[in-house]
């Protein structure tokens, strides 16, 4: 049986010393990898091969990003692209999606997190190229309403009445309160939730599952540090006890 053929990724940096760490990493996970150094040069490269998968900065010579990202989806190059900015502007992040970009990350990166993405980007290729992921177990459906107690999360109406009032939950927040509903009085792994809201199952710092943690202690706890309804299970994960 052939071996399957790597994955392969379009690195367009500039700047030679993440590039080389880039491709250097790329490589340790089992990634085939170019560099192109400017855009005229990227843009080259994804005429001539096939590429799985294309990172791409916004600051380059001559031609920047957000141009070569619109010039590939204007001659029907669908390749994922993954945009790298060190600019972390919303108005930069949203102009670069509206052209086509997939994804995006804010230099300084979490090397952890890229190659994560990396992983997710082509995944989901693959599932595209083989009609779809694998069968997923049924998922309990989640309520309209979650009570916490006093107070509670509305999912339809995007909405929540936390102790400081009624307020509109983050994404992170109010994805995390879905899973919760779905599963009352269980334990769920940090791991769980890293899969299940940020589609990152295998991604070594779970401390992002924390952050949000925290910050809905604070929206529904009376002591965050000694909460009732979104409790520690030392060593595994949490459990929500409406």
């Amino acid at each position: 049986m052939s071996e399957a053929p790597k994955p392969r990724v379009l690195v367009v940096e500039d700047e030679d010393a993440i590039a080389h760490g880039l491709v250097l990493n790329l490589g340790r996970k089992g990634y085939e990898t170019e560099v192109a150094a400017d855009g005229h040069e990227a843009l080259e490269r994804a005429e001539k091969r096939d590429f799985d998968l294309i990172l791409l900065d916004i600051r380059l010579p001559d031609l920047d990003g957000f141009e070569v990202c619109q010039r590939l989806r204007q001659r029907s190059d669908l390749t994922p692209i993954l945009i790298l900015t060190a600019r972390g502007q919303p108005d930069d992040v949203v102009y670069g999606l509206k052209l086509g970009a997939d994804d995006y990350m804010v230099k300084p990166f979490d090397l952890a997190e890229l190659l994560a993405r990396v992983e997710g980007m082509l995944r989901r290729r693959a599932w595209a190229h083989d009609g779809g992921p694998p069968a997923a177990p049924e998922r309990t459906s989640t309520p309209e309403r979650l009570e916490v107690g006093e107070c509670w999360v509305d999912f339809k109406a995007w909405r929540a009445k936390t102790r400081k009032g009624i307020v509109e939950l983050s994404k992170k927040e109010m994805a995390v309160m879905q899973v919760f509903a779905r599963r009352p009085n269980q334990v769920i792994r940090r791991r769980e939730l890293l899969a299940e809201v940020w589609e990152l199952p295998d991604h070594p710092n779970d401390r992002v599952v924390d952050n949000v943690i925290l910050s809905l202690r604070r929206a529904f706890e009376e002591t965050s540090w000694r909460p009732r309804h979104i409790q520690t299970v030392r060593g595994a994960g949490y459990r929500f006890v409406p």
